[in-house]
């Protein structure tokens, strides 16, 4: 056997690593090719000005009903709840509202929507809370957050202002259990009793299985001892929506 000449270790040694680095240099050209054919589903019509796809989707979810807030129709909404979807846009959070809508000449209204949330506001938006918003006049569901308004500062959505008068002249009768309150940012009614926000548990006389609704409502100064949890009020409910109830504090 001859014997191995000293370059012939380098040599091998070399050849090899030229060999792995050319394996994986074609296997990251595979992989973009791939990925590159994968992402032109998404966005098959994508231009300097037209994002379509799944990119598409995220920036219409980003830029939102934006016309809306400078041609909207001013209205306020009552948050009844809200979610936090999991999902992010440009750093915020995206929330998914259950909204109360009342605008001047029309009925209330719930409405479902989703907007990202200012990071400076998160806390500060909570169920209970007075929302600005604008809406589209010819689809009312269609709305934008005037997050230059303070929550709590847009008026707020009262069933007992709406209705009161007649609730308690023809609504269903009941009771209601207090399970709890919340601040509605030292707001007043006209006569200057607070306005107090409350969760209920309604059961109505007629025999309907009790339920739970969050409003907020006027409360009498000599009344205020009776917001605690657990105390029994008498109450009138809308027989149309079940979600308008009036506290009787005469009875």
């Amino acid at each position: 056997m001859w014997p191995m000449p000293g370059w012939a270790t380098p040599a091998f040694v070399s050849g090899m690593m030229l060999t792995l680095l050319g394996s994986g240099a074609t296997a990251w050209a595979f992989h973009a090719a791939t990925m590159s054919r994968v992402m032109s589903a998404f966005e098959p019509n994508t231009s300097a000005t037209t994002v379509g796809g799944l990119f598409g989707m995220v920036h219409e979810m980003a830029r939102g009903n934006d016309d809306l807030r400078s041609g909207g129709t001013p209205a306020t909404a009552l948050v009844i709840s809200m979610t936090d979807t999991g999902v992010t846009v440009n750093d915020l959070p995206m929330v998914a509202f259950e909204l109360e809508v009342c605008r001047a000449g029309a009925a209330p209204y719930r409405v479902s929507h989703r907007e990202t949330l200012p990071r400076l506001l998160v806390g500060a938006v909570l169920p209970g809370c007075v929302l600005a918003v604008r809406i589209d006049p010819a689809r009312p569901e269609r709305l934008a957050i005037d997050w230059s308004v303070p929550p709590g500062e847009g008026g707020p959505v009262i069933t007992e202002r709406l209705s009161a008068a007649d609730l308690l002249a023809r609504g269903l009768p009941g009771s209601a259990t207090v399970l709890g309150t919340f601040a509605l940012n030292g707001m007043t009614a006209e006569n200057g009793d607070p306005i107090v926000g409350f969760m209920l548990r309604v059961t109505l006389d007629s025999g309907y299985s009790p339920y739970e609704v969050r409003l907020g409502h006027r409360v009498p100064s000599a009344h205020l001892h009776r917001t605690l949890p657990g105390t029994n009020l008498p109450v009138r409910v809308a027989a149309e929506d079940p979600e308008k109830v009036a506290i009787d504090w005469e009875a």
